[in-house]
């Protein structure tokens, strides 16, 4: 029995209205779809995307561009964020998809290879892994004058946490770097920050995580179903442990439930002994070492034994895992897996 998955397509849609709405309508609103839409499937998600309106597309790698324009209309915009790669060459072309350029050498070799198509320019405003730095403009101006600039993009370091004074440091860096592109359109905020002010949006914003639920705001509608099938039940009596290394040990007679799924579907180690799955509303503590494929929790306190329990869903969000594991609900989603039962709710 696999474990099962609900994917509601519904939701994302309202999510990325809501998001849009959170602009002036001269904003577009765009979508990061990369790593197989953070793992629900790029293919459903870009075209419910497509269809409640979004044109601009952001994925990591050629590869994941090569697949969308196999299942979008061609009046898509597809942007790489990885940047151009020449191994690439006649798919960029053919395919237009648009390289959002990292590097003087991403830049060279775009020139070289495959000027007359549509390019994207990132900016570094302060994160320090890509993008231009302001003396690398200027040294490279009259090559970039001879792109066909579609946009100008930046990214932020600290938008989690709106009132940390690295924004404003951020966006002034950028507001700086753009007067380079004065008829360029822009873009700076991905989710967390079209949520400081307006100042962030400029011509193009760029949910990812957000569209999925990923975010705390009482506004954005969880999208992630999952439950777990029961492979067994039993009793682990007063004084026996459970799991690898025998990290949990009862101190009293317990009902225990194993279910089908590990940490290769997102219960990740950190997890063990402090997590929860769900019956209905009713919390079933974790005991012991989560492993690949198994989970083990106290069922004693139900009135019923279950034949399924919830891991994530309305009692239990990725955002609720992402704090109980220090983690990131980018993370929590990327981590599910590929071994479940997927149902699309549209």
């Amino acid at each position: 029995m696999n474990p099962t998955i609900e994917i509601n397509l519904k939701n994302i849609k309202k999510n990325w209205l809501y998001l849009d709405g959170l602009s002036k309508k001269n904003i577009e609103t765009g979508a990061v779809v990369k790593a197989n839409a953070y793992g629900l499937g790029s293919n459903e998600v870009a075209n419910a995307l497509w269809e409640v309106g979004n044109r601009s597309f952001f994925v990591a790698t050629a590869e994941e561009g090569i697949f969308l324009n196999k299942i979008l209309p061609k009046n898509r915009k597809i942007y790489i964020l990885n940047g151009y790669d020449k191994n690439y060459k006649k798919a960029f072309i053919e395919f237009n998809l648009i390289p959002v350029l990292n590097s003087p050498l991403n830049l060279t070799s775009f020139f070289e290879n495959n000027k007359s198509n549509s390019v994207c320019i990132q900016i570094d405003v302060g994160m320090r892994r890509l993008g231009f730095q302001p003396n690398e403009l200027f040294q490279f101006k009259e090559i970039i004058k001879k792109l066909n600039l579609d946009l100008v993009l930046g990214h932020l370091t600290t938008a989690i946490k709106p009132k940390n004074i690295a924004n404003k440091k951020q966006l002034n860096n950028f507001k700086e770097a753009i007067t380079n592109f004065p008829t360029v359109r822009k873009s700076l905020a991905a989710s967390h920050g079209i949520f400081i002010n307006n100042n962030y949006h400029f011509d193009l914003t760029r949910p990812g995580v957000a569209l999925f639920g990923g975010i705390k705001n009482r506004n954005i509608l969880n999208v992630v179903n999952i439950e777990l099938p029961v492979l067994q039940t039993h009793f682990l009596n007063k004084g026996e442990g459970i799991g690898y290394g025998l990290t949990y040990c009862s101190n009293e007679k317990k009902k225990v439930a194993t279910l089908a799924g590990g940490y290769a579907d997102g219960l990740t180690r950190n997890f063990s002994n402090i997590g929860f799955l769900y019956h209905k509303k009713i919390p079933c503590p974790i005991l012991g070492r989560i492993s690949m494929d198994l989970v083990t929790v106290d069922i004693t306190h139900l009135k019923e034994e279950p034949k399924k329990l919830t891991f994530i869903g309305t009692e239990q969000t990725i955002n609720d895992l992402s704090d109980i594991s220090n983690s990131i609900s980018h993370e929590i989603l990327i981590n599910i897996g590929n071994r479940y039962t997927k149902k699309y709710l549209n």
